[in-house]
């Protein structure tokens, strides 16, 4: 009895390792198991992360071109049809954008930070106010909301347009509700002039941009950041629309303008020679511009905070 209890006590002991190595490798299963589990969840909250803010973008940047040209056409098909300056003139669509952006931002501020311009995306990720990775998804919605826009307000005034455009075909004189183009000949303004025309409205933009939203400026309030920033566009629009319009957002320009050239317009991307690259490209140079400006003469020289 005494021995055959040794021997089970011995089997007992042999096996007891064995059973600790099984444990060993359930727990170092479920471990692997729970960081898939949590590597998914993390992968999933990302993708709706990046969902939220493409949906925001594009309802947002909708928001700003539909209401923005809107205010355009008005003025252009208003005037035309009636022959009269019943609808008033570049001060009715310069308030009109301004406002455009305003409520652009009061409907998706919340969740992407209202930028609906991919040149202040641009310029936030660079100043590490947004993570790189997160600027196509912006962009994406920016284009994609500009676009559905100018569609939409296509439909809206077919007829007004139709009654402009009297040949039968689309032509100069209706092209400039969607997109920007020079107000004078490239003869007379230089492509140098123009796009440091764009540039400068860009960088203007984000210093009140910056300005408006930085916390140790002027303190002003989240509810009157959207108006501020909207009556700030309005400032650049009374300034600087002269040479070209200040488009100074590449989406709000060269989606509606690819719209356009779809519908049959007559050469949007060739009239006054090919300068649509200038309000699509440039104005994201100033973008950045505007921003380092503004943080290397405000931002940085702010107290630290104890």
């Amino acid at each position: 009895m005494l021995q055959a209890n040794d021997d089970t006590e011995n089997d007992h002991n042999a096996k007891t390792p064995l059973v600790r190595r099984r444990t060993k490798k359930t727990e170092y299963v479920e471990d692997d198991t729970m960081k898939r589990m949590k590597n998914m969840d993390r992968f999933r909250t990302a993708g709706h992360c990046f969902l939220q803010k493409f949906l925001a973008e594009a309802l947002g940047t909708f928001t700003l071109v539909l209401l923005g040209d809107g205010a355009v056409a008005q003025v252009v098909l208003g005037n035309a049809a009636r022959h009269d300056q019943f609808f008033g003139g570049f001060l009715n669509i310069s308030v009109g954008y301004g406002l455009a952006l305003m409520v652009g931002i009061c409907i998706s501020g919340g969740v992407s930070g209202g930028h609906l311009n991919p040149a202040v995306t641009l310029a936030m990720a660079v100043l590490g106010k947004l993570k790189p990775v997160q600027v196509p998804v912006y962009w994406a919605g920016q284009y994609l909301g500009a676009f559905l826009a100018a569609a939409v307000l296509w439909g809206e005034y077919a007829d007004a347009i139709k009654m402009v455009e009297t040949s039968g075909s689309y032509t100069s004189a209706t092209h400039g509700i969607f997109a920007s183009y020079p107000f004078f000949g490239t003869d007379q303004v230089t492509t140098l002039s123009l796009a440091l025309d764009q540039m400068l409205g860009t960088a203007m933009l984000l210093i009140i941009i910056l300005a408006v939203t930085d916390k140790k400026n002027m303190k002003i309030e989240s509810s009157l950041v959207p108006l501020t920033i909207g009556l700030g566009l309005t400032a650049i629009h009374l300034s600087f629309g002269l040479n070209a319009g200040s488009a100074i957002n590449p989406a709000r320009d060269f989606a509606p303008r690819l719209l356009t050239s779809m519908a049959g317009w007559k050469q949007p991307f060739k009239a006054a020679q090919s300068w649509f690259w200038i309000p699509w490209l440039l104005p994201h140079v100033g973008g950045v511009v505007g921003a380092l400006i503004y943080q290397f003469m405000i931002g940085i020289h702010h107290p630290l905070e104890e």
